[in-house]
């Protein structure tokens, strides 16, 4: 909701997912990650994302989002950056991902040990 009212007073939300588990689990992590800021997080005009896979591609995707976002989309850069990095494409056939999944998964937190 609060994404949603952010967006309608014209601001524009871009996204950095983190899908670097590398062996790593947690909690709190949100399967098909960058499902989830497609689905529920980016918005607003000319809004984007770039996944982040493995650590080494990091310094590039903050690069890339950075100039991207300083540029704009009607700028020449813009196209520069689509043309030499081309969009990605979620070639999944799921339904669209649980805008809630972060909230539910705070509710249903269990750190309080059983006080029995």
């Amino acid at each position: 909701l609060v994404r949603d009212g952010v967006v309608r007073q014209g601001i524009v939300i871009n996204g950095l997912p983190l899908m670097t588990r590398g062996g790593f689990s947690g909690v709190y992590d949100v399967n098909d990650l960058d499902r989830y800021y497609s689905d529920c997080v980016i918005g607003g005009a000319g809004a984007f994302m770039i996944p982040v896979n493995d650590w080494t591609q990091f310094p590039e995707a903050i690069r890339r989002k950075l100039v991207l976002e300083l540029a704009g989309p009607a700028s020449p850069q813009w196209a520069a950056e689509e043309a030499d990095h081309p969009p990605v494409v979620l070639a999944q056939d799921k339904p669209a991902a649980d805008c809630q999944i972060g909230e539910k998964m705070w509710r249903n937190r269990n750190w309080m040990p059983d006080s029995r």
